[in-house]
């Protein structure tokens, strides 16, 4: 371990690697995170007794191996509000990122706000009252909302103020922690807890394509705001181009996102949106559209290197739908990289990462588990689960001071 950490970081740390490895025996806690084996069991201790981490019998694969095995805690629940693919999606899991609540929500693009008030309002009362019949206290909710940038005074993407969530879930679920996010953020904690422990510690550029497009750097050797948002799928292309649901014309997004690419592929977006690229079944592409999806490509690979000469990160990651191509879409994107990146992409290292489409509200869990374990599991106050209440049409009239019409 790297200087002088407090309790809460040296926590925090613990609950991390427990968190990105899927468990751990100790040993490995120790030689990753750099504590010694006292520092570790009262760590361990402290965090048992606390339910946030559980220890179980499991033999180590090899001779004269640890015989127990550390895992985040089953029995500690979070909760997510995702904002993503036009749903609300609503979800309870607990630590190990188990979903045991989910449920969506239509919120198509361009909702005006008192309708996503109400479909919010409602996606939150459902997720509230489960908790309820099921005697779940949660210890975190997580929020991810595309277009989502902390103090902004509007979002152009989703017509719902965060101030209204956070009265929504005030009244019920109260004194929950709760965290907002970026999509983009959401999908990049969610993408560095599916690659697990990794000893390449560089920082990379992530970039997303589904409904929306979004990229966030991402520095592997930090510790907690060590992932920062880039609205690359808003970046202009052609003032003239199509409409983009932000509002400008020419953005990337409106070129490259599954709303714009699903007509190429012969398929319906929510097609593309499905889990495990199932999409690509019965693929047949017109010479057409097989050169289009390559003009597509490349302005995408266009935007990644505008993107990079503003910082100086050379790996990139790519997820959504271009992941499903993979070999087939690399020289596009390399050559679209190639003509704006200053020195070219000879030094840029191109991966993708599959099978992100379609886990809504995992990412979201996912987001609300990191957003309790990087401040080292304290709950700051302890949720009190009498204090819940399912919300009725006149409670949230006397809340929000809403007239009968808008209910």
């Amino acid at each position: 371990m790297k200087g002088a950490w407090s309790r809460q970081e040296t926590r925090a740390a613990v609950l991390r690697y427990l968190w990105r490895s899927g468990g751990s025996f100790r040993p490995d806690v120790i030689a990753h995170i750099g504590l010694t084996d006292a520092s570790i069991s009262r760590i361990v201790a402290d965090l048992k007794a606390e339910g946030l981490v559980d220890e179980t019998r499991k033999r180590a694969p090899y001779r004269g191996g640890p015989s127990t095995f550390l895992t985040l805690s089953e029995s500690q629940f979070v909760a997510t509000i995702e904002l993503s693919n036009n749903r609300a999606h609503v979800g309870v899991g607990n630590l190990r990122g188990e979903a045991l609540f989910s449920e969506q929500h239509e919120l198509p693009d361009g909702t005006a706000a008192m309708a996503a008030e109400n479909t919010t309002a409602a996606a939150i009362t459902s997720m509230a009252d489960w908790c309820l019949r099921h005697d779940i206290v949660l210890r975190q909710i997580a929020v991810s909302i595309p277009g989502y940038h902390p103090g902004g005074a509007s979002n152009p993407i989703v017509a719902l103020r965060p101030d209204f969530i956070t009265r929504t879930l005030e009244a019920a679920l109260p004194d929950v922690p709760t965290t907002f996010a970026n999509s983009i953020v959401t999908r990049a904690l969610a993408h560095r807890l599916q690659i697990g422990v990794t000893r390449d510690e560089r920082p990379y550029f992530y970039v997303f394509l589904g409904h929306g497009v979004g990229g966030a750097f991402v520095d592997e050797s930090a510790g907690s705001d060590d992932v920062l948002p880039c609205e690359i799928g808003h970046m202009i292309m052609d003032p003239q181009g199509a409409r983009c649901r932000c509002g400008h014309s020419g953005c990337l997004e409106a070129n490259v996102s599954t709303g714009a690419m699903a007509p190429l592929f012969g398929k319906a977006e929510q097609q593309m949106l499905a889990p495990r690229d199932s999409w690509r079944e019965g693929v047949r592409l017109s010479g057409h559209a097989e050169a289009e999806i390559g003009n597509r490509l490349a302005q995408l690979g266009t935007a990644i290197g505008n993107a990079l000469n503003l910082n100086r990160v050379r790996r990139v990651v790519i997820a959504g739908w271009p992941s499903a191509l993979q070999d087939k879409a690399r020289p596009a994107l390399l050559a679209g990289i190639d003509q704006s990146l200053f020195g070219g992409a000879a030094g840029v290292e191109l991966s993708f990462s599959a099978i992100e489409l379609g886990r809504e509200p995992a990412s979201g869990i996912a987001l609300a588990t990191f957003a309790l374990i990087n401040r080292g599991g304290h709950v700051i106050p302890a949720p009190d689960p009498k204090r819940a209440q399912r919300l009725e049409p006149d409670d949230f009239r006397r809340s929000y001071k809403v007239s009968p019409s808008e209910i």
